[in-house]
Order: structure tokens, then sequence, then C-alpha cells
């Protein structure tokens, strides 16, 4: 298991300046939304060839393609701050980053733990 410091961590006091430029309902937010929901929906499929090819290279490292597991859920809120997000999901938090080839999925099955960075079952470099 990795630990994941989400970016949000990272910028501080410009977060919510961020954030608001970010907007809701952008169309980078929803393209974000959409990869999520995709890898979830492979996820739950049991189609894990599918939902590896959706992980950026490092989390793929991590991951058994044969056989990935990791909790899912409906899209509940996605946050985007430039070129990574994160997406809560129904059970399971997801941070993704944008690639030339789309936004990919670098950690999934995160888990919280208050002010130390998520603990995630896949990536999370």
């Amino acid at each position: 298991m990795r630990e994941y410091r989400p970016i949000v961590v990272r910028f501080g006091p410009l977060l919510s300046a961020v954030v608001l430029v970010g907007g809701c309902g952008s169309g980078t937010e929803d393209l974000v939304r959409q990869a999520a929901g995709d890898f979830a929906a492979a996820v739950a499929a049991g189609e894990s060839a599918r939902a590896c090819d959706m992980l950026t290279e490092e989390a793929r490292e991590d991951a058994d393609c044969a056989a990935l597991e990791v909790a899912g859920g409906e899209v509940e809120q996605v946050e985007v701050w430039g070129d990574a997000a994160r997406v809560r999901l129904g059970d399971d938090v997801l941070f993704l980053r944008e690639l030339a080839v789309g936004w990919r999925i670098s950690g999934a099955g995160c888990e919280p733990r208050g002010d130390r960075p998520h603990r995630c079952e896949v990536g999370g470099r």
C-alpha cells in the first residue's frame, strides 16, 4: 500500500483561487468525471484489463491487472487543480492526472487519513 499526498496539500493558500477558476460543470470537470466513471464501471464489471488501461504508467506498476479490485461507486465529488484531480466515489477516492492521452487514474482505492497523506491500494506515488 502506498501513500498519496493530494495536490490540495501542495497548493496551500492558492487552492481556493484554483478551485474558483476551475468552477463547477466545467469541460475539464466533465472529462475527469467521465474518466473516473469509466474506471469505476470497468472495475465493477470485472474488466480488469480495461481498467488497467485507464491507469497512469506508475499506477499500473503497482496494480495486479489480472485481478484489479478496488472499491467503487458513483461519482459524488470532483475537484480539479490544473492537471491533477481528486474524485470521491461512493466507496473510494481516486486521484487522476491529465496526460497527453487524456485523464488517467494515478491512485485508486485511496483512504483519507486526516492530516496525513491518503493511503492508496493502487498507485499513489
